[in-house]
């Protein structure tokens, strides 16, 4: 099987995140791990947080981004039919 590929969409624009109480220090230098299934169509669908920052509202906010922007090459199987198939996506801050 190959896997998906990303081919568009970008999650880099400090303003698509609230300041959260505390100040935006709370997630500097952090990061976030998330998982997403890449459907047929090349479109991310039931984005769940694997590894979550210290800012939970950023981390909902990042698979809502993911499942929004994001495009994807789908991934295929032996006959280079497209299939769905799990995606890990690393959204760092600083």
């Amino acid at each position: 099987m190959n896997p998906p590929v990303k081919t568009a969409g970008e999650i880099n624009d400090a303003r698509d995140y609230p300041v959260p109480p505390g100040g935006r220090e709370i997630r500097r230098g952090k990061q976030v791990v998330v998982y997403m299934t890449v459907g047929t169509d090349g479109r991310a669908r039931n984005c769940r947080v694997v590894q979550p920052s210290p800012d939970p509202e950023a981390d909902r906010i990042t698979c809502r981004l993911a499942e929004e922007r994001f495009r994807f090459r789908p991934a295929t199987d032996a006959m280079g039919n497209p299939v769905a198939a799990e995606y890990g996506w690393r959204q760092r801050w600083f």
